[in-house]
């Protein structure tokens, strides 16, 4: 099975191969996980691109998550309300975790946890309202055969360090912008929480907890975690075909032990960025 990383690259090597404003070919793949898919889409809709040319085994998974339409393996392709306020109401991250329905990927509230700080990540640091982003999606996919679940989160706003560089913080690139969001950094000078908090603590359940992995994409840069000890950050030539911020998990069937201590102590961040 490929990486959350390779499977971004698949994204841009799509994006770069399409020529065409009217329609786009991935007729050449017989598969496409969460991360491949949420950019295509998002691209799609910013392109206009109304024809999709697919490969014959891909043909009704992508009816279906343009249809938001879900069966056993995935929940339905989600595009984020407008307002925060309406996200809660619909206690979004708790209904999709209702529906993945399944508790080896961690438990019930690893997963809700998971979901709720992605979702919230969004509207904390590119809220629609402000016109920061245009639009936002999530979607998951059961892997039955590796026994893995992948869950992708993205938006088209001003990405990390987009965000810190409005907040008047200083970095040095993209790569460190990243590092400094999930080291206890937030451009919310109100925010008593910190939100990088939040985005450290679902790291910490699924690398650290779960044994999964994760893929951070912003601003030109992404950073790769495999495991605590295995990361890489990187830099990416992507700014004609990415706008935004896509984060991507994969969760292992493992229940997660010390949920409290993983959420809740904050430690130093292990994921350095050498520079």
């Amino acid at each position: 099975m490929q990486s959350l990383y390779q499977d971004y690259k698949k994204f841009e090597r799509i994006m770069k191969d399409c020529d065409n404003l009217n329609h786009v070919n991935i007729s050449n793949y017989e598969f496409l996980n969460p991360t491949t898919v949420i950019p295509l889409l998002c691209e799609f809709k910013k392109r206009g691109i109304k024809k999709i040319i697919t490969h014959t085994n891909i043909h009704e998974d992508i009816q279906r998550i343009l249809n938001k339409q879900s069966i056993d393996t995935n929940i339905p392709y989600t595009t984020l309300p407008y307002s925060e306020k309406e996200s809660q109401n619909r206690e979004l991250g708790h209904t999709i975790a209702k529906i993945i329905n399944d508790n080896d990927y961690g438990g019930f509230f690893v997963l809700r946890h998971i979901l709720v700080e992605l979702i919230n990540n969004i509207y904390n640091h590119t809220p629609f309202e402000e016109k920061l982003a245009s639009q936002g999606h999530i979607y998951a996919q059961k892997h039955t055969s590796s026994e893995k679940l992948d869950i992708c989160v993205m938006d088209d706003g001003v990405s990390i360090p987009g965000r810190f560089k409005k907040s008047g913080m200083d970095f040095d690139n993209s790569c460190h912008a990243i590092e400094m969001a999930i080291s206890n950094n937030s451009t919310k000078s109100n925010d008593r929480l910190k939100r990088g908090n939040g985005l450290w603590s679902t790291l910490k359940l699924v690398v650290e907890g779960n044994g999964g992995s994760a893929l951070i994409v912003s601003g030109g840069a992404c950073l790769h975690i495999e495991s605590p000890k295995k990361y890489k950050y990187m830099e990416l030539d992507n700014n004609n075909i990415f706008k935004g911020t896509l984060i991507s998990v994969r969760l292992n069937k493992n229940q997660v032990q010390n949920i409290h201590d993983l959420i809740f102590i904050f430690q130093n961040n292990p994921y350095k960025y050498n520079r």
